[in-house]
């Protein structure tokens, strides 16, 4: 049996009330291909701000055949934030530490983001003789650049260049990069490193996990009128994401269009201003933070999903629209290239340039315009889930590559 690593430390994991995401999926279905997985983790939940439950969530991985090791890292109250940058630190080095003492793995997954802990993961694969996989998931150090008030761009190279030195580290000892979207994989080339093997492998989604929680929760929304449209936005209320501009369509057709209900799933820094742009209208509607199954079981009620994002986030295949398919709902993206390639594709919405309002009310009002073309673009999203997106198909790639890394590696036996 091999052992595998997952270098994490925000993804949910078993026994977490979020919804599973990529690497719960992954250490699922590395654990039935026969492999022994180690899951290091953090003890502060990202997206709920607070402490995990480490009692309920290594029970759960247990049962799961997947051994769990915490970290213990400061808290932070915002995902943007010093203290989060600090929290990241701490992990990875913590990690070090006690990876130095745990028994050897065959091969070690690293998500990046963040960026020090793969860093840190690429020195353990070097010493403890283990294959690497860098998993690119966004391009934290552009991020934060665009983040950076301009009157300080100048500084950028200095201010960045401890994650520009930690990235050419985890790189230069990778043995393979996946990138959930095309760019991310070929992220290495831009320090120095070509001869790799590059997989290109989106986050998908878990669609049993997905389909049986939507059976067993309930619609937080009440009974749905007959000819009337959910539109639902999905995600975090932060700069990153276009979701001023869902909440500015809200207002403007919330009065004019009695058919259509607006729907905001989530929270952020911005939900103050995102509640104030919408306006009070029974035709608006705020589930916050939903428990995964009544939000499943929402979701799977509403008719279109607003990808929302600004492109200048460089989140080119957000978790959001994979959802958004399996729940089968039309989609309208904001998002350029990929992501407006892929809905154009599959025939299954329409996309908008970002921060444009009239654009974004008149791809909705063309979206429902036609109820028939509608509902064959919502069969086409649930069809292209299940052929395409679903994670139980999409990640044998994944496990073929690390099964492969463990046969090449010299420990593995």
């Amino acid at each position: 049996m091999a052992r595998t690593w997952i270098v994490n430390p925000f993804d949910p994991l078993p026994g977490d009330p979020e919804q599973p995401g990529r690497y719960a999926t992954l250490a699922r279905m590395l654990r039935d291909a026969g492999h022994e997985v180690t899951w290091w983790t953090a003890s502060f939940s990202h997206r709920f701000k607070r402490p995990v439950d480490q009692a309920a969530i290594r029970d759960a991985c247990w049962q799961e055949g997947i051994d769990v090791r915490f970290i213990e890292v400061p808290a932070y109250p915002r995902n943007v934030c010093y203290r989060r940058i600090r929290s990241h630190r701490v992990y990875a080095a913590v990690f070090e530490r006690q990876a130095q003492a745990a028994p050897p793995p065959a091969v070690i997954i690293a998500s990046n983001p963040p960026l020090e802990s793969p860093a840190a993961a690429a020195r353990i694969a070097r010493a403890r003789g283990a294959r690497l996989i860098i998993d690119v998931q966004d391009i934290w150090i552009d991020n934060f650049r665009q983040l950076m008030p301009k009157t300080i761009w100048w500084a950028s190279p200095v201010l960045l260049r401890p994650w520009v030195r930690a990235n050419r580290r985890a790189y230069a000892a990778a043995d393979a990069v996946v990138g959930v979207a095309s760019r991310y994989a070929d992220e290495p080339h831009r320090y120095g490193r070509k001869d790799y093997r590059r997989e290109v492998i989106p986050l998908g989604v878990d669609l049993s996990s997905f389909d049986a929680a939507a059976k067993r929760g309930r619609c937080l929304l009440g009974a749905k009128r007959s000819g009337e449209i959910w539109a639902i936005y999905n995600g975090s209320f932060s700069h990153a994401y276009d979701v001023l501009t869902v909440a500015r369509v809200a207002a403007r057709l919330a009065r004019s269009r009695p058919d259509i209900r607006f729907v905001f799933s989530g929270r952020g820094e911005l939900e103050a201003k995102v509640r104030q742009l919408a306006g009070q209208s029974e035709r608006v509607s705020f589930l916050g933070f939903a428990p995964f199954d009544d939000w499943a079981a929402t979701m799977s009620r509403c008719d279109v999903g607003w990808n929302a994002v600004k492109p200048e986030a460089l989140v080119l295949m957000p978790n959001k629209v994979f959802y958004y398919w399996a729940a089968g709902l039309a989609v309208l993206n904001s998002v350029p290239g990929e992501c407006a390639d892929w809905v154009g594709r599959t025939g299954t919405g329409l996309s908008y340039p970002a921060g444009d309002v009239d654009a974004a009310a008149n791809a909705l009002i063309d979206l429902i315009s036609d109820p028939a073309r509608l509902a064959r673009q919502q069969q086409a999203a649930r069809q292209a889930t299940v052929e395409r997106w679903d994670r139980r198909v999409l990640y044998q790639r994944y496990v073929r590559l690390v099964t492969d890394l463990c046969q090449q590696n010299r420990f593995f036996h």
